[in-house]
């Protein structure tokens, strides 16, 4: 046990948790003696450090006069730090106060820590750094969070220090970097905060700035429950839920939500809930489940609320209510979690349960964009773009779907390629845009293949390459690209990168005029004297007739297989005999195989 002087040349040097424990040997009498005020001193430079025990009990000496006056408003402001981390007992505290008194507004919070940052409090400057990030008595501002945390941190604040890496990975108020993020949450979490090593497991667990590592994730969560901590047995049991590192194993999930949830923790009520809602380590129990679940969300489990909205919205175990699926996806979202600001947005955009409203809808989607939610980042990003709910701003919109395009979303990476083309948000770079479009064109994206394509032909922007010019043309025209169809078909009719075929040239100008392009129309009617019908009049059948009778070897098994099957005509065994040796002569595999097959019944 270290001594009294060790204890206090800790606490002086800033030491969180020996401020802690040298404020409980006086308020406990241990060694020294009983001094209540020397305690009371003692836990709020802990506190100020961020230390949470200490938190609730500044509000617990507010709240009875231990050592100061009594003050319920000052008791208030403490509990709610506390509780704003998830500590269960100060959200009791503050049940039971808000039952006798009113809950204090908003502002009121926002003004009182405002107060207490400007004399310098580094927990208040934290406090206030979670108004702005979340738009709790102020207008949400991502920069302005990031300000204070980054305060509160350099002031030694161990949530401050959180925070501020949670926004370095997140990319919220400053520029992301996950590695900087990552490696400022070790520092925390190596200061002994629960939250940096939850959050710091979640980014092994996932591979987000460290080495995707599972294992590792499962590791840190069974220290942190060997040390009787509540947060860390809930994410134990949900490792033991989902299989993160370990082999999946019902019991145990369902044991250590048990313990987590005899602690107090209001994430193992959610984790319960799932058990007893999937059977799950106990016997089904689907009402009782809800119930625990619809509980867990009441105190403000953001899980729960989303799982809420996904019942609600799916209506299988709970009578379907686009309104109450909205409702709880937007209560979670106002708590700050990402993928519920980002269905909410959509919920807004697409009008479900919410009257359509493209402003909110933007309001939350970039809220989740802050947050660091790709698929807000996207939908943000295409907002600026394009005006939507938001004053159009190109260069934002391309700093945000950037954002989404590095996680890997293709449609993102598409408005970024897209934007280096045209110069929209961005200087002008069609070197980039190539090399872009040419990544997007061999996953499949038909207007990148057609931009590859045209870039080939035309040798603007690299030289000139008929050959690889009609490559493209042909993977956009199989995406069913209707102008990679016509450049397809005025390659077969020019002998552009492929020898000259007349007949190749009106199928593919013809396949790019049934899906509406006004010149391959032209040509084709110009050619046939024919009026092309556009898709949509045309029969499938009539469709692959047209493309077989111009030569086209894949129309020519589909049409054989649709004599053969009777899909859109009449079964017709000749006709499909006829239409497979076409086909086979042409070199077609399947229709080969269909050959074969035809023959081998014939024989029997």
């Amino acid at each position: 046990m270290e001594t009294l002087e060790e204890l206090r040349s800790k606490a002086e040097a800033n030491d969180a948790n020996s401020c802690f424990k040298l404020g409980q040997r006086y308020a406990m009498g241990a060694g020294v003696d009983v001094n209540e005020e020397e305690a009371f001193k003692w836990y709020v430079k802990a506190a100020t450090l961020g230390h949470t025990d200490s938190e609730f009990i500044i509000g617990k000496c507010y709240a009875e006069g231990i050592a100061v006056q009594k003050d319920m408003d000052e008791s208030i402001m403490w509990f709610s730090k506390a509780a704003l981390k998830g500590y269960p007992e100060a959200v009791k505290e503050l049940n039971v106060i808000f039952e006798e008194t009113d809950v204090p507004r908003d502002k009121k919070l926002f003004d009182y820590h405002s107060k207490k940052a400007e004399e310098g409090s580094p927990s208040s400057m934290y406090m206030l750094g979670m108004f702005f990030e979340i738009g709790i008595g102020t207008d949400q501002n991502a920069e302005k969070a990031f300000e204070f945390f980054s305060a509160s941190a350099e002031k030694g604040n161990v949530d401050g220090e959180y925070a501020k890496a949670v926004c370095v990975i997140r990319g919220t108020g400053t520029a992301r970097n996950r590695n900087e993020g990552a490696a400022l949450l070790k520092k925390c979490a190596d200061k002994g905060s629960e939250r940096a090593k939850c959050e710091l497991a979640r980014c092994y667990e996932h591979g987000i700035g460290v080495p995707k590592d599972p294992k590792a994730a499962f590791e840190m969560f069974s220290k942190m429950s060997d040390t009787g901590s509540p947060i860390g047995q809930y994410h134990l049991g949900r490792c033991y839920m989902d299989g993160v590192g370990v082999d999946k194993d019902p019991i145990f999930a369902q044991s250590w939500y048990d313990v987590s949830a005899r602690a107090g923790c209001p994430d193992a009520e959610f984790g319960l809930a799932r058990c007893l809602m999937g059977g799950v380590g106990v016997d089904k129990n689907r009402e009782e489940g809800l119930r625990k679940l619809t509980e867990s969300a009441e105190k403000g489990q953001t899980d729960a609320m989303i799982m809420l909205g996904q019942l609600y919205a799916k209506g299988t175990q709970v009578k379907k209510s686009p309104q109450v699926s909205a409702e709880w996806f937007k209560k979670a979202a106002d708590l700050g979690d990402p993928y519920a600001e980002y269905t909410t947005g959509v919920n807004y955009l697409e009008g479900k349960g919410f009257r359509p409203n493209p402003k909110k809808a933007t309001y939350y989607f970039e809220r989740s964009a802050q947050h660091g939610y790709t698929l807000g980042c996207h939908m943000i990003g295409s907002a600026y773009m394009s005006g939507n709910g938001v004053e159009k701003d190109e260069k934002k919109g391309f700093e945000w779907c950037s954002r989404s395009a590095e996680d890997g979303y293709l449609k993102s990476q598409f408005i970024v390629a897209e934007s280096y083309a045209r110069g929209k948000g961005v200087k002008k770079d069609l070197v980039k845009a190539l090399e872009l479009h040419m990544f997007l064109g061999e996953k499949g994206y038909g207007k990148s293949q057609l931009f590859a394509g045209v870039c080939f032909l035309e040798g603007k922007v690299v030289k000139a390459n008929e050959k690889k010019a009609f490559e493209w043309f042909t993977k956009g025209a199989q995406s069913a690209n209707p102008v990679c169809q016509y450049y397809l078909g005025y390659c077969y009719a020019n002998g552009l990168g492929v020898k000259q075929d007349a007949k190749s040239a009106l199928l593919w100008y013809t396949r790019a005029a049934e899906q509406g392009h006004t010149l391959s129309k032209s040509i084709v009617e110009n050619y046939t004297g024919t009026a092309v019908v556009i898709k949509g009049d045309v029969t499938p059948f009539e469709s692959y007739k047209f493309s077989a009778e111009n030569g086209d070897p894949d129309s020519m098994f589909i049409l054989a297989r649709y004599y053969d099957e009777g899909i859109g005509v009449e079964k017709d065994p000749n006709e499909a005999k006829k239409w497979y040796n076409k086909a086979a002569s042409l070199g077609h595999f399947g229709a080969k195989k269909a050959m074969l097959h035809y023959r081998g019944n014939k024989t029997h």
